[in-house]
């Protein structure tokens, strides 16, 4: 059920990549792993096509560690800010700082 009512702290239209605006995409969740779940949970979910900026292209967010880490830093300001969490609140739910 969480994965079907996926929602994103960045986007109203999960439907079209949000670097590009190209469909179809991948729900990305911006932690993945074992904090999967918390970034389903808090909205911390980006849309990215499938062809050029996620898992079929060599310059796809699991490859691009520099992409990646965009969206890392972004995700973790935007969940202290929309949450009014600290830094630490986010290490505690999220296991490290993006920041530094």
């Amino acid at each position: 059920k969480a994965e079907r009512d996926r929602f994103s702290l960045f986007t109203d239209d999960l439907s079209k990549c949000i670097i590009c605006g190209k469909s179809p995409v991948n729900k990305h969740e911006i932690f993945y792993g074992s904090n999967r779940q918390n970034s389903i949970k808090y909205g911390l979910v980006i849309p990215l096509c499938t062809t050029e900026h996620h898992v079929s292209n060599v310059e796809g967010i699991h490859k691009d560690k520099e992409l990646c880490r965009e969206w890392q830093i972004k995700g973790q300001k935007a969940f202290m800010e929309h949450y009014n969490k600290t830094k630490d609140e986010f290490i505690n739910l999220f296991g490290r700082n993006y920041l530094d």
